[in-house]
């Protein structure tokens, strides 16, 4: 007889310990009263955020906090490092940057924001999830079940994606005042190769929890 605890998909699985783990940080927002701009939840959501988080030990969530952390700085480390070569490379070499315009320079910046923000912060929570719920040899039937999952999983793709929506509308402004003979160049070097990334992931988790609902649905039919 197969074993049911074991029998869920590896990708699932690890979104539904993502889920487990941020249901626990978003309780611990809630109950101080506060909401983090940004990421609102309805009173029902909270409630079952709360009954997500209340189902195994802080010292669980602690331990996935502090691989997200690692996970996380090596992450922006990589980003600011890439962004640094890419504005490098956009101006025509190291021996510019002393040249380079300030709106250039903020923009660069921006861009290693929203890439550290869309992509690097969920980067650094999926696998620490994985570890975590690994080290302490979770179940899957102790997990939120798929739909579940989805759903939670999918609005925080959502609200990831509204703030980097934000930056965006900052960096807009910022391309503007580059020189103009630089602008092309800017898009070809810096914007395209730092936002690809970003985009491609952020449509990749769309579609993966935008189809999962339905597929479910037409399983239970």
């Amino acid at each position: 007889m197969p074993d049911v605890s074991n029998s869920r998909p590896t990708v699932e699985r690890w979104l539904a310990l993502l889920v487990r783990y941020w249901a626990f940080n978003m309780t611990l927002v809630h109950n101080q009263g506060t909401d983090w701009p940004g990421f609102g939840y309805t009173d029902a959501e909270k409630a079952e955020l709360k009954s997500i988080s209340e189902k195994y030990p802080s010292a669980e969530f602690y331990t996935w906090l502090g691989l997200t952390v690692v996970f996380a700085l090596a992450i922006f480390a990589g980003v600011a490092i890439a962004g640094t070569s890419l504005l490098t490379y956009a101006i025509g070499g190291e021996k510019n940057m002393a040249n380079t315009p300030e709106p250039l320079f903020y923009l660069a910046f921006a861009l290693q924001l929203l890439m550290s923000l869309s992509l690097g912060f969920p980067l650094a929570m999926l696998p620490a999830a994985a570890l975590t719920g690994k080290f302490f040899a979770v179940k899957n039937d102790d997990l939120p079940n798929s739909t579940t999952t989805a759903h939670y999983f999918h609005k925080l793709w959502f609200q990831i994606a509204r703030i980097a929506a934000l930056v965006v509308a900052v960096c807009v402004p910022l391309w503007l005042f580059v020189p103009g003979d630089s602008k092309f160049y800017v898009v070809m070097r810096l914007v395209i190769p730092m936002l690809s990334p970003a985009v491609a992931a952020l449509t990749a988790a769309y579609f993966f929890t935008a189809r999962k609902p339905s597929t479910e649905i037409k399983g239970a039919s």
